[in-house]
């Protein structure tokens, strides 16, 4: 099972990865198009995904902490219009402003996993397909999840 250390480790490790990568991008870094789901996402466009999930990070951890065992908690989530509207609310943004709010939420989410009693981190839910302790979901859905997105984000032709 994912630890506690390590969640929180993953969450600091997708804030500086993230700080770091677009440290110095210009206009044209922020419009490269690196993500072809649904229509594609541009480079502004992941980050703002990416302070969506950080900011729901609280609410998911007690929404899975609170379903009942066997319960598909992503059951009634529509992933795409939640991502889009995440994406949505914060493309207006200008870059700078993305930036510090991307680098709260993961500051907020890292305290909410901070306050998690241990026992809500090791109960057994399900997510989507997934079935697992509750640290494996955080971890697999925020954690790798963000970490391919920062990755894919500064993936791009170095101009």
């Amino acid at each position: 099972m994912t630890t506690r250390d390590e969640l929180i480790e993953g969450l600091r490790m997708i804030a500086r990865e993230g700080l770091r990568t677009t440290a110095g991008y210009g206009a044209d870094d922020w419009a490269y198009q690196v993500h072809d789901e649904g229509g594609g996402w541009t480079v502004k466009q992941v980050y703002c995904h990416l302070t969506s999930t950080a900011e729901v990070l609280p609410g998911l951890a007690g929404a899975l902490a609170n379903a009942e065992e066997g319960q598909n908690a992503a059951a009634s989530i529509d992933i795409d219009s939640f991502n889009a509207q995440g994406v949505a609310a914060r493309e207006k943004l200008e870059e700078s402003a993305l930036l510090e709010a991307f680098s709260g939420a993961y500051d907020k989410a890292i305290e909410a996993v901070q306050a998690l009693p241990e026992e809500q981190l090791q109960l057994r839910r399900r997510f989507g397909a997934i079935e697992a302790p509750v640290a494996d979901l955080i971890e697999t859905f925020v954690v790798l999840h963000g970490l391919s997105h920062v990755y894919h984000a500064q993936s791009r032709p170095l101009n």
